[in-house]
């Protein structure tokens, strides 16, 4: 992976003389700062910021009241550079901050859906990658076919796969880490030392962009404290699983701190491989580190520096020409799924007056990707004893290399990003761009079997502003709209040949295109605070995803390029707290226009590699749904945490040009049904029990049928999957016995449907696995 020795970060630090008196606001217990305090005197008054810091233009001496709805009221004399400390009142556990927003702003208050995973949710899972997370959230679906999730589903909505000829990086649901965007490389979601999971649902992009059309995941980790901590953590389980994880924070001098996080996890893959000989050919080897950097030197500026690596060697061996349910591969080549990434962000704040903010978030990431797999799923043995396969059973356009059809994708992406940010008053303002170039290499059988080898370029530049404004109509009424203009300039290059019976060279024609986006998202809401306990809001909004170009050589011109697609989204919903319950529950009705799908043709029925893939625009279509999440505290020992959500999607009958290998137009159809990857029901339940150091919990989840694609007519099977963690606390020890797919169940991640079997070659469903039964013990330490 290359490394490139400077970042490009702006600030804007003035030198500023104020009269007024500023000071912090921080947890007496954790020492962390605590933003959106309301600090008041008579008609006077502000809120804390991101970092606790406040300014407030009163004179030495003047008694200041500070409130926050989950701390004791205090009421200190002013004085400048003064610190507060908040003592915590016993419903803390009932407020959540969401902190991806243009804004950090209560979970209660937010009007859209969004569901939270917070620190202390996440350590009693027992989970170590967010993969283990994902089927407790209604409405999010993630697609196999990866060796971790890239690839996520948000209401139906969302890519599946990412492969050589599928366009450029585009994606419907964002996932961002600390300010990083890696959307498409969702492999880095690993837990130890993280903060908080937000997930927001339906269309984000007046905040996030274009690669928030359905919605986005944004992971953050634990920032730097002043507190000196010390934690490691270590696990063995079934399947050779062993992990070992270690963080610690300390302050390095008065103004800045520290924070580091080392992780390492393999487990074997649950596949062994009759033809190498081998158990761990689908293996997770995987290597993440993190450094975190807080520098405060004044009360109105405040630094936060990220910096990531992670190495994840993965194996990838999930498909088999039997479907067989015992994990048993027969493919001859090893597979890969490996992902290298360097990032790194700086979150800068700048203080200026009472009402002023300024904000700047630099981000620079890159990433090495290789995905590769046995075309074949198996070896020239398997095909001859199990089908009769004789070389003369294939065509001779592809009977090379001793029957072996290794398919190897290759992807080098960076990406830039630069926001300025400016708050005044309820007025908040934004200018926003982004660099991105990707590399992207494939070899094998992949253009209709040939032999080929082919490189691709993408540049892909965005540019955006974007402004925020809301006040209140009454006392109990509230008003709030967002919009974001956004334009791209996409500039593609691609060279492909082709590697004849004879070996001999075939150069195709070179692919040159450019297209430029323009595109708009808002979002307008209205927020009803009938009591201090109960919200109603309603909400229309926009988002759009960016179109693109497609890879594929073999294309007819008018499915090179792709236009981009757009979500109009109404939602109502209820947000509701009290001491001992807290519920959210979210209504809304999407229409899709310009909808993009993924297209894929079986161009030769004998050949299982002949595949075409393209992404197209496919008409409209339409979501519509429920979500509910209700957390409910039976007594103070016992939790107990529902969600359900319903879904029912429709995309419009639509029809698409192709060409075979003689090139052919063929006219495929599609449509007319619910959406792929879509499922009509979604819930879970967990019982949560503690007692002095002693913890029990357990989750049972369900995901009901739905299609694996738009260019067929296969359904995965319903399923039910239930985890079970028991722990004992003997400070600073904390020892967890953990069991996932308790009943071991077998259920499909992925489905693929096409002629597989010589010597006829009907289409058949074939499907990958999830994760059979495993269970382990997880010893935590933290001083």
């Amino acid at each position: 992976m290359k490394f490139k020795p400077f970042i490009f970060y702006s600030s804007f630090i003035p030198t500023i003389i104020f009269s007024q008196i500023s000071g912090t606001v921080i947890d007496l217990s954790s020492g962390e700062p605590i933003p959106n305090v309301n600090v008041v005197s008579g008609d006077k008054g502000t809120s804390t910021n991101l970092e606790g810091d406040f300014i407030i233009d009163v004179i030495d001496g003047t008694e200041l009241e500070f409130s926050h709805i989950a701390y004791k009221k205090v009421k200190k004399t002013a004085q400048n550079g003064m610190l507060i400390k908040l003592i915590l009142h016993v419903i803390k556990s009932n407020e959540v901050m969401v902190k991806a927003g243009l804004s950090d702003e209560s979970l209660h208050n937010v009007t859209t859906s969004i569901s939270v995973i917070t620190s202390i949710e996440i350590q009693k899972s027992g989970a170590d990658h967010f993969q283990t997370l994902i089927d407790a959230v209604p409405n999010l679906n993630w697609a196999g076919g990866t060796s971790r999730p890239r690839y996520f589903q948000i209401r139906g909505v969302g890519e599946r796969s990412h492969y050589f000829g599928e366009g450029q990086p585009n994606f419907s649901v964002g996932f961002v880490l600390d300010d990083m965007d890696l959307s498409g490389l969702g492999m880095v979601g690993h837990l130890y030392d993280m903060g908080q999971i937000e997930i927001y649902k339906g269309p984000q992009s007046s905040f996030f962009g274009a690669n928030a059309l359905a919605g986005l995941i944004s992971m953050k980790s634990k920032d730097p404290s002043k507190k000196t901590e010390l934690g490691a953590s270590t696990s063995y389980g079934t399947d050779n699983h062993r992990s070992l994880k270690a963080f610690f924070n300390l302050n390095i001098i008065e103004k800045l701190s520290l924070r580091f996080m080392a992780n390492y996890n393999y487990i074997d893959g649950f596949r062994k491989n009759l033809t190498l000989k081998i158990n761990n050919s689908n293996k997770k080897n995987e290597l993440i580190t993190r450094m975190k950097l807080h520098l405060k030197p004044s009360n109105k500026l405040n630094v936060l520096a990220t910096f990531i690596h992670s190495n994840l060697d993965n194996g990838y061996d999930a498909w088999a020409p039997d479907n067989n349910l015992a994990f048993k591969t027969y493919s001859d080549d090893s597979g890969e799924d490996s992902q290298k990434t360097f990032g790194c962000s700086i979150n800068t704040n700048l203080l200026v007056s009472n009402d002023f903010n300024l904000k700047s978030i630099t981000s620079y990431t890159e990433t090495d990707l290789i995905h590769s797999y046995d075309g074949d799923w198996a070896d020239s043995l398997y095909w001859a004893s199990e089908h009769g396969w004789t070389p003369e059973s294939l065509p001779d356009s592809i009977f090379f290399f001793n029957n072996k059809f290794q398919d190897t994708f290759i992807k080098s992406r960076s990406n830039f990003a630069q926001e300025l940010r400016s708050y005044y008053g309820n007025l908040t303002f934004g200018l926003y761009c982004k660099k991105l170039k990707e590399i992207d290499e494939a070899n094998g059988y992949i253009f209709g079997g040939d032999a080929t080898s082919a490189t691709g370029v993408y540049d892909f530049t965005a540019l955006a502003i974007y402004t925020e404004y809301s006040f209140d109509l009454t006392s109990v009424l509230r008003f709030k709209a967002n919009l974001r203009i956004e334009a791209n300039q996409h500039d593609y290059s691609g060279t492909f040949q082709n590697l004849d019976y004879y070996y001999q060279t075939i150069i195709l024609d070179p692919i040159s295109v450019d297209k430029k986006d323009n595109m708009i998202g808002y979002l307008t809401s209205l927020n009803y605070m009938k009591n201090m306990s109960t919200r109603f809001y309603g909400s229309f909004s926009q988002g759009y995803k960016s179109g693109g170009i497609n890879q594929q050589p073999h294309l007819i011109d008018t499915n090179r390029p792709y236009n981009p697609e757009l979500i109009q989204n109404i939602e109502f919903g209820l947000k509701r707290k009290t001491s001992i319950s807290r519920t959210n529950l979210a209504l809304f009705l999407s229409l899709r226009k310009n909808q993009q799908v993924s297209i894929s043709n079986q161009a030769d029925k004998r050949n299982p590699n002949s595949f075409l893939f393209y992404t197209s625009n496919a008409g409209n279509g339409k979501t519509m749904g429920i979500e509910v999440e209700h957390n409910h505290n039976i007594s103070q020992f016992l939790l107990i945490k529902s969600t359900f959500s319903t879904l029912n999607t429709w995309l419009n009958r639509f029809s698409y040009p192709n060409s075979d290998l003689d090139g052919n137009i063929i006219i495929g159809y599609g449509g007319n049904r619910e959406s792929a990857m879509a499922p009509k029901i979604m819930s879970s339940i967990s019982i949560n029990y503690e007692i002095d150091d002693f913890y029990f919990s357990t989750i049972t989840s369900y995901k009901s049928e739905y299609y694996f694609s738009d260019s067929h007519d296969q359904k995965s099977e319903p399923y039910f999957l239930t985890d079970f963690i028991l722990g004992k606390s003997f400070k600073p020890i904390n020892i967890k016995f953990w069991v996932r797919n308790l009943f071991d169940v077998r259920y499909a991640v992925r489905g693929f449907y096409f002629g597989l079997i010589p010597p006829n070659y009907p289409n058949q469903l074939w499907k990958s696995f999830g994760d059979p039964r495993s269970y382990g013990i997880t010893i935590d330490l933290k001083l």
